[in-house]
């Protein structure tokens, strides 16, 4: 397929749904961030499909369709639709994200499409552990240690323990609906976990740790607090959780190719050309960026599990249980 053709054909299978499902956030006053998350799932897809479809896989075709949805959502932004302006940034950079993955793996795609039932998955996620162990240690071990602190909040009195209450009255505060649906749950978890723990990572990790300190100290804080709630965390909490934490692991992840990327940008030299060296530390970072991208993608997963659970049996059990007790 042409160039121009592949750009063609990734707006029109991203740009025209997501217009569709925006329209459908704004009738059912769905959180900006979470509209965002989609743009941003959309971006990725279409810039998958710019590239991969385009003339020697080249990933500029990729950014040229970022730079063309930024132009369609600033005529948006002058129609007072869009009042997030960092969006404009996302889109290039996402839809070059993408065009780097549907360059490096096309063969490995197919190929695993073609050879899916002779994977050795046990193989690859005990690998993929053993890669990322000091990732994950590390977010296992904030979280455990926010556990910790947020349960001894409700013994306390004075300044903590009023911050802990005023925390987890803003949290819940945005949390729509009194019965919120599969998709609005798993729409506003994965919004979470991958624009504030994975995405979050690039500010130095700073951003991702709060976050995961704040579900932490939240989630035991109540628990002690009001025991009761403790039906309404079980037995979804345990797969949301775990994705939050493997999520913030991918965010640091996406730190650690970070900073290696501007220690080998800071190190260009003179005498070898730019877009050679570029390539170069792109290839060499990409394995590192992919085993980032499994993290979250995995994290997704879980978490659509526990929004399936969530919505159809935690809600409805606790619910059901509440009103034994209170008769």
């Amino acid at each position: 397929m042409k160039p121009i053709l592949a750009i063609i054909s990734a707006l029109l299978v991203t740009v025209i749904p997501f217009l569709v499902l925006f329209d459908i956030g704004l009738l059912y006053h769905i959180r900006i961030m979470n509209l965002i998350f989609l743009f941003i799932i959309f971006m990725i897809i279409g810039g998958g499909i710019s590239t991969w479809f385009s003339n020697e896989n080249r990933i500029r075709y990729s950014v040229y369709y970022g730079l063309i949805i930024l132009l369609l959502f600033g005529t948006i932004q002058l129609l007072n639709i869009v009042n997030s302006y960092y969006i404009y940034l996302l889109a290039p950079i996402f839809a070059g994200f993408a065009g780097i993955i549907a360059k490096n793996e096309k063969d490995n795609i197919k190929n695993g499409f073609n050879n899916i039932s002779n994977i050795n998955y046990k193989s690859f996620f005990v690998n993929l552990y053993k890669r990322n162990k000091l990732f994950l240690n590390a977010s296992i071990l904030i979280f455990l240690a926010s556990l910790i602190v947020g349960s001894v909040g409700p013994f306390l009195s004075g300044s903590f323990h009023n911050f802990m209450m005023n925390l987890t009255l803003h949290y819940f505060s945005e949390i729509r609906g009194d019965n919120p649906t599969t998709f609005a749950i798993f729409l506003n978890n994965s919004t979470l976990a991958f624009l504030y723990l994975y995405i979050g990572g690039i500010g130095f990790g700073i951003f991702s740790t709060l976050q995961l300190i704040q579900i932490g100290l939240i989630t035991s804080f109540i628990s002690v607090q009001y025991p009761y709630s403790i039906l309404f965390l079980l037995p979804h909490g345990i797969f949301e959780l775990s994705a939050y934490v493997i999520a913030t692991a991918a965010g640091f992840k996406l730190l650690s190719i970070t900073i290696s990327m501007i220690r080998d940008f800071i190190a260009l030299q003179d005498d070898i050309p730019i877009n050679e060296q570029v390539d170069e530390i792109l290839d060499v970072n990409y394995l590192k960026f992919k085993d980032s991208l499994i993290l979250i993608v995995i994290a997704i997963f879980i978490l659509f599990i526990a929004a399936i659970i969530e919505a159809n049996i935690t809600v409805p059990l606790a619910h059901y249980i509440l009103s034994l007790i209170s008769h």
